[in-house]
């Protein structure tokens, strides 16, 4: 009698989760400053971590497989790039590291116990905001 019971309830659970609804996706909801910017800061850093880890990587095995990558070589290989290639390669770079650079002076500044409130988050996310879009035009400019 036991095991009758036992099988009925694994029929059951089986079947609710079967049934069960799927979690929203992010689609359903509206994009709000405080939750994009710190997907962003995520993604930059993730980017500048991986970027210096393939340049470390590849500047130590270059020896092994014959590549020359002596700042001559990288020099005289991005001066034969066209000029809308640099600046977009500089505007990544650089949007990426000033955003990273903003962001981070942003969550100090919140240990401080300053600005957390809902509307001085969202003041300083447009300051971060700001600052990024000067500096990175700075760095790609001049």
């Amino acid at each position: 009698m036991r095991r009758h019971v036992e099988e009925a309830q694994s029929v059951v659970a089986e079947r609710a989760r079967k049934n069960r609804p799927v979690s929203p996706h992010l689609g359903i909801y509206k994009p709000q400053m405080t939750w994009v910017l710190s997907g962003i800061n995520r993604n930059t850093g993730v980017a500048i971590g991986g970027g210096a880890f393939l340049y470390a990587a590849s500047f130590g095995l270059a020896p092994m497989f014959g590549l020359d990558l002596s700042s001559v070589a990288v020099a005289s290989s991005l001066s034969a790039m066209p000029a809308f290639v640099l600046i977009g390669a500089k505007a990544l770079i650089s949007g990426c590291l000033s955003f990273h650079c903003f962001s981070g002076i942003r969550h100090l500044w919140w240990d401080t116990g300053r600005s957390l409130s809902n509307k001085a988050v969202i003041n300083t996310g447009y300051v971060t905001l700001a600052a990024t879009a000067l500096a990175t035009g700075y760095l790609t400019f001049f």
